[in-house]
């Protein structure tokens, strides 16, 4: 740990811009720990029991029962309920115009303050439990990010992934079934102008929500990333002052993925064994032309900034 703190990467970012695959990734080096979309914990797993990415249920997991029992005493030493109750005060990215203004801030910090407790004790008995230096945590909320890095003791680093709009905006589109519950569900779909609406917003949150903090924070393409993985994550270890750990490669372009302990995200988290990162242009031929100008034209201010084609070759 750093001067007793606790090193978090927090991956910010809309949903199917890649996060997982990185996260997973980064959760190879010594030391790190990926813990998957941790904002989700007191939901899918305290209360419903989902799949740890494991493959075990979360209060069968060896890892997550000792995590539990070293922050709470137990499954049972935290009112998940409230927990849950306490982000939608403060935690929603309807709040980020208030977290913006130093009065609004504090407002906030007082409001969940709970939350905030329980969340540095969390992430305190991972890295205990685990013997990790640095946590992962892929939630991308940005305003979920933003507020738990008021926690006190935390060593909290920005990692603000992007991936082409059109892409993602196809990625939700796509039906795919969700293996870590009970019945038979399937990931949450959105429409392309929707999702080129969250694109948008959600994006500019992260890049307004950390501004005065330039030295904590990085901006990643996921297309830069699958171009140049080497040069991408030695980018994230200068961030947070792990140049000297081993990068999670096996070739110049592979990652060989171990059994994580993801609490939650997309299904690619229960992958294991040899992952070649590569572009992924399915969008650019199967993407219907309705829709790519939709979020084309939604998202044209910030296709420009991110240096996104307007007319991307099929």
């Amino acid at each position: 740990m750093n001067s007793g703190r606790t090193k978090v990467l927090y991956v910010a970012g809309l949903g199917r811009s890649g996060s997982t695959i990185l996260a997973n990734s980064l959760g190879q080096i010594g030391g790190f720990f990926s813990a998957g979309e941790l904002n989700f914990i007191w939901k899918h797993n305290i209360l419903e029991n989902r799949l740890c990415g494991c493959g075990e249920p979360f209060h069968e997991c060896p890892v997550w029962t000792r995590v539990m029992d070293e922050a709470f005493g137990g499954m049972d030493g935290v009112d998940a309920r409230e927990m849950m109750r306490l982000q939608t005060l403060g935690v929603r990215t309807r709040h980020i115009p208030t977290l913006l203004t130093r009065n609004g801030e504090k407002a906030i910090r007082g409001r969940i303050e709970l939350l905030l407790d329980n969340t540095g004790k969390l992430y305190r008995a991972i890295g205990a439990v685990t013997g990790s230096r640095v946590i992962v945590d892929s939630s991308k909320e940005p305003a979920y990010g933003y507020t738990v890095g008021m926690i006190p003791d935390l060593d909290f680093y920005v990692l603000h992934l992007i991936r082409d709009p059109r892409a993602a905006a196809y990625s939700w589109l796509k039906k795919k079934p969700q293996p870590d519950s009970e019945k038979i569900e399937y990931m949450h779909r959105i429409n392309p102008a929707k999702s080129a609406a969250l694109w948008d917003s959600w994006n500019t949150a992260a890049e307004a929500l950390w501004r005065r903090a330039p030295e904590r924070y990085l901006r990643l393409r996921y297309e830069d990333f699958v171009a140049n993985p080497r040069q991408s994550f030695e980018s994230i270890l200068e961030l947070i002052g792990e140049q000297d750990a081993e990068l999670p490669l096996a070739s110049e372009r592979e990652v060989k993925l171990g059994v994580s302990h993801t609490v939650s995200g997309n299904p690619n988290r229960f992958e294991t064994g040899a992952v070649e990162l590569r572009p992924d242009h399915e969008w650019r031929q199967k993407m219907t032309r309705r829709d790519r100008a939709i979020v084309t034209a939604l998202t044209l201010p910030l296709l420009k900034r991110y240096h996104y084609p307007t007319t991307p070759k099929s």
